[in-house]
């Protein structure tokens, strides 16, 4: 991680600039915000590098969510957002918390009052009393991998390097807080942040794991790789591939760990037992050994297995350990350093080792589009987000029947597929979405989201039309919390119908006062070059001619409302909601 020649360098440096000469460093272009008083002056000297891009949301709920898809999508891995102290901490929890369960590195910076204010025995804004001034540190204790407070400028820099130094080695979100009468206070230059890495960087156990993996491995005839979500954050789509190459056995994936090309001959599809891809899971069930990366073992991930069940023919590769069969665990290691060993280490392809079921491939849930007055339905709809996919796009689901729904297509190569399982946080998606568009610019970003889960997060559509972002917007309005239903029935589960399509391009309206922005030029177009266009999609042919526009009106955000029937929903969604329903009784 050493720094480019390029990274801006101001000639003095105070705790500001130092910061952001560290996101820099770590490969971040852009930063989430809200503003707040209290982070006022951090702002100011954050905006001096002129390679970092501020990103301004609606909420501080909506910058942790567009954190968590920029971290996902960005080259870095990495997030940063800036928010106002308690009120902008306690409303970021959740999202943070999400990112918590996925192993994301973001770096959340908190303004907070001048440090005298901080020790004196008085009532403060944003403190629910003049007690309990650290009830953000407090929280974020248990989310983080660090939740720290600059107490002066002279330990401002090794509070800060410690902090980010913790993201990067644990993978995992941390929390600091900047006193107003700190932020812009000299400190010392930053030293490159590469030599603080291989400092903290700890003897790992690589050699004694590939040896007890490889031996498990040569016991076994019938193995299986299994891919989770994990290997997302730390490891390349390349290692990945080679790593599959060499093993040679089939392969199936967790729902949110697509991460193999869904072309290759040994992919045997999705994992979720007891929901989809019965045949896939028979492969596994045969096997005698699963080879596990990444994996998670989560109720929504495994509705129907009862792990203690299969532990004596897991291997479970996860970032920083690798559990065995026997119930040895073996930590630390380095799982990007320990995949590439596995790979350079010879082991023995299992190619053919047991029969296959006759389809190895799930079937996939697909119907012609007819230009036609016929009723939209979800088939249709799998036909028409299968057919714009292309290389560099990448497509997100929200909680909700929508994951089910992305099961249904198959991701072409080059295209990236993101969603929330575990955590399972409803409006995640919005913000998500912005996030990963700002970070992965080549391609563009498509989302499937329903209309409970866009109703929690939509004013970030603002924020994408004020950048002139162009994804792509599927919102399923089936009227209601279909997901909710599934599993218990009841007035609760009933929203209020927007017209989405008016909502959505209502974002961007000519201001009542000029100048508008002193900051920036004029930032509203004339209505015939809005950056946004929005249809509802009630029948097949108006399908069609959206999917059209898609594909002619590429740099704009496209937005459909697909209004299907409130009945209308996957099989799966139906199935994961009897299992859950019987696991609340």
């Amino acid at each position: 991680m050493a720094p480019s020649k390029t990274i801006a360098e101001p000639e003095d440096y105070n705790v500001g600039t130092y910061i952001a000469y560290r996101i820099e460093e770590l490969g971040v272009r852009d930063f989430f915000v809200v503003p707040g008083d209290t982070n006022l002056t951090l702002l100011d000297n954050l905006l001096k590098n002129p390679r970092l891009r501020m990103v301004g949301c609606c909420n501080e709920l909506n910058t942790g969510y567009a954190a968590d898809g920029y971290a996902r999508a960005s080259k870095t891995r990495t997030a940063v957002v800036v928010i106002p102290y308690i009120v902008g901490g306690l409303s970021i929890l959740n999202a943070i918390s999400g990112a918590r369960s996925e192993q994301l590195k973001i770096i959340v910076i908190s303004g907070c009052p001048p440090t005298k204010v901080l020790t004196e025995d008085k009532a403060t804004h944003h403190t629910p009393s003049p007690t309990n001034k650290g009830q953000a540190l407090h929280v974020f204790q248990g989310v983080t991998a660090a939740s720290v407070r600059i107490n002066s400028a002279e330990t401002a820099a090794e509070v800060v390097d410690e902090t980010i130094l913790k993201c990067v080695r644990k993978s995992l979100p941390v929390y600091i807080e900047v006193p107003h009468d700190i932020a812009g206070v000299p400190c010392r230059r930053p030293a490159p942040l590469s030599q603080n890495l291989e400092v903290v960087r700890q003897p790992n156990r690589n050699s004694e794991a590939l040896d007890a993996i490889v031996g498990a491995w040569n016991l076994a005839t019938s193995p299986v790789l299994l891919i989770g979500s994990y290997v997302q954050v730390s490891l390349s789509r390349d290692s990945i591939q080679r790593l599959v190459d060499a093993l040679g056995c089939p392969v199936l994936c967790q729902p949110d760990g697509r991460w193999i090309s869904e072309s290759h001959p040994q992919y045997e599809g999705l994992f979720w037992p007891g929901v989809l891809n019965l045949d896939g899971e028979k492969v596994v069930m045969n096997s005698d050994l699963w080879l596990g990366i990444g994996i998670s073992w989560s109720d929504v991930h495994n509705p129907a297995l009862d792990l203690n069940n299969e532990k004596h023919r897991l291997v479970s590769m996860q970032y920083g350990r690798v559990d065995l069969p026997d119930d040895r665990i073996i930590q630390p290691v380095e799982l990007d350093e320990l995949v590439l060993a596995l790979i350079d280490s010879g082991i023995s392809r299992k190619a053919g080792s047991f029969p296959r079921p006759n389809s190895n491939r799930p079937a996939r849930i697909h119907a012609q589009i007819k230009d036609s007055n016929d009723a939209l339905t979800m088939t249709t709809l799998f036909t028409g987000i299968q057919d714009i996919l292309r290389e560099h796009f990448t497509l997100i689901a929200d909680t909700g029947d929508t994951w089910f729904a992305a099961s249904h297509i198959k991701l072409p190569d080059g295209v990236d597929f993101y969603i929330q399982l575990s955590y399972a946080s409803i409006g995640w998606g919005v913000p998500a979405t912005l996030g990963a568009q700002v970070a992965r610019s080549k391609g563009r970003v498509v989302l499937m989201v329903g209309d409970g889960g866009f109703q929690m997060t939509a004013q970030e559509i603002s924020t994408m039309i004020r950048m002139k972002l162009n994804p792509i917007i599927f919102l399923f309005n089936n009227l209601g919390y279909k997901t909710e239903t599934t599993v218990h029935e009841g007035p609760y589960n009933y929203i209020a119908n927007w017209d989405y399509t008016k909502l959505a391009t209502s974002f961007l309206h000519e201001p009542h006062a000029r100048p508008h922005n002193l900051f920036a030029g004029d930032d509203v177009d004339k209505e015939s070059d809005m950056p946004v266009w929005a249809e509802k999609i009630r029948t097949q042919a108006d399908l069609l001619r959206a999917l059209q526009r898609i594909e002619r009106e590429n740099d704009k955000l496209a937005f459909l409302e697909c209004c299907v029937r409130p009945d209308d929903i996957t099989p799966e969604l139906q199935e994961l909601g009897k299992k859950v329903s019987k696991g609340l009784a």
